[in-house]
């Protein structure tokens, strides 16, 4: 009756550290870490999974190995190591039940659960490797726990939303430039002193922000009114999130007719493509009443800046230029500031990155 009581009181205590969290990465680190106690693995791994062309896209999202727990903001794609393995992943989230198949080696299991968001969809898969497989008491408590994790990613995932458009809001958007200029930060300090370090790798990977304004967007509320106003920032909401922008990219209601994306990108040549993309596909589309309804975009790279506002306001500067130089344009600060046609604040011209 002792140990009943002390599994009870374990269980209850990682649940509670499981949603004392707001941060998905933390979060996503605490239940491999809730698991790997309550079931010691040789291995787990947290997939996200989303469908695409019929299939089901696999990117990582945490990893335990050795009771080493780390995330990968990378989200790498998943490359089955064996063919078995990779049709067990796809039979868990087609038959939407636990698959259990051996390891290469044979001397384990690969345990895979899929997780279900509030419509009931597969959205993420557990892989546990073990060295023998659960009991059937254990697999309904993994589920328990998988279901705990579901349903509070979902109120994040509430708190976090723009109630008209669905698109994230503008808290969190601070929130996620923060973490951007933080990895930039660390990704800088380490370049040169670790030249074979990952970071070398990653620091390839650049982050964009751009700043998209619906033009002429008091003319068409006067015109029509607010509601068909909102009508028309709820269309441009979703045109920019089907299929213009890809899953990795992150759009958020910044306010009023405003939007912003955070993209990633090598460099700036396609950053200014996908943003170009998107004007495009938005002032090609037809609105209701409305022959045309256009976009004027400014962007600029998330490196350099001490601050949210500070990288805002880099955009808001080349989205001002678009505006006053003929609108449904797009325009890159950097580039803006290399011809001369705006000035940089001697403020953010430094590489000494100093956050807070």
């Amino acid at each position: 009756m002792s140990n009943h009581r002390h599994n009870s009181i374990r269980i209850i205590d990682n649940l509670a550290e499981i949603t004392s969290h707001h941060d998905r990465q933390v979060l996503e680190k605490s239940l491999l870490k809730t698991l790997n106690e309550l079931f010691p693995a040789h291995g787990l791994r947290l997939f996200r999974a989303r469908e695409h062309a019929g299939n089901h896209e696999l990117s990582l999202l945490a990893f335990c190995v050795n009771d080493v727990i780390v995330s990968s903001d990378e989200n790498p794609k998943l490359i089955p190591s064996s063919e078995h393995l990779s049709e067990a992943l796809a039979a868990a989230i087609s038959n939407e039940d636990i698959e259990l198949v051996r390891t290469d080696t044979d001397d384990g299991w690969h345990v895979i659960y899929p997780a279900f968001d509030s419509h009931g969809e597969v959205f993420a898969v557990l892989v546990h490797t073990t060295h023998e497989p659960p009991s059937g008491n254990d697999q309904r408590l993994v589920y328990g726990i998988l279901r705990v994790y579901a349903n509070y990613l979902a109120l994040i995932d509430r708190s976090q939303r723009d109630k008209l458009t669905g698109l994230f809001n503008r808290e969190t958007l601070d929130e996620e430039i923060t973490k951007i200029l933080v990895k930039r930060a660390g990704d800088l300090s380490d370049i040169n002193t670790v030249p074979n370090d990952a970071r070398r790798r990653s620091y390839a990977i650049k982050y964009w922000l751009g700043l998209v304004d619906i033009d002429h967007f008091k003319a068409i509320n006067d015109t029509y009114g607010h509601l068909y106003g909102d009508e028309v920032i709820i269309l441009a909401a979703r045109l920019m999130t089907s299929g213009v922008m890809r899953e990795d990219d992150i759009v958020f209601r910044y306010g009023g007719e405003e939007f912003v994306v955070l993209l990633r990108a090598p460099d700036e040549a396609n950053a200014m493509r996908t943003f170009e993309r998107l004007r495009q596909t938005i002032g090609a589309h037809r609105f209701p009443q409305l022959d045309q309804v256009t976009v004027s975009i400014g962007f600029v790279e998330v490196a350099h800046q001490q601050s949210p506002s500070d990288v805002i306001g880099e955009a808001d500067e080349a989205l001002y230029y678009a505006k006053h130089h003929g609108r449904n344009q797009v325009h890159a600060f950097e580039q803006l500031v290399r011809e001369g046609k705006i000035k940089q604040s001697p403020l953010v011209t430094s590489n000494d990155v100093e956050l807070f």
